[in-house]
């Protein structure tokens, strides 16, 4: 049984929607949660970088994208994390208006 049946199953089966309602809060909320802690360890990375080249991740990513910087890993790595940090913000913004 594939996720979309047994979320079906579910909704037949909880004629309560408050209840259905409850249920998926708590499983919303186990999915936040996970995304808060990822974005704890993200945010502890990006910080490690903007302390050792002294400089704001909104800054460094507008002389990234200009290429003003060099061709360094750190640079490529800063910038995934970044990425990683807004597409996470985003997914949380979602979760935390649904609940």
């Amino acid at each position: 049984m594939n996720t979309l049946e047994k979320l079906e199953l579910l909704s037949e089966n909880c004629t309560d929607n408050t209840e259905l309602d409850r249920i998926i809060g708590q499983l919303l909320n186990v999915i936040l949660t996970r995304y808060r802690q990822k974005l704890a360890i993200y945010n502890l990375d990006i910080d490690k970088f903007e302390k050792k080249y002294q400089l704001a991740s909104e800054q460094f990513l507008e002389q990234f994208n200009s290429g003003n910087l060099g061709d360094e890993m750190d640079f490529f790595e800063w910038f995934g994390l970044c990425e990683l940090r807004k597409d996470i913000l985003q997914k949380i913004h979602k979760l935390e208006q649904a609940l």
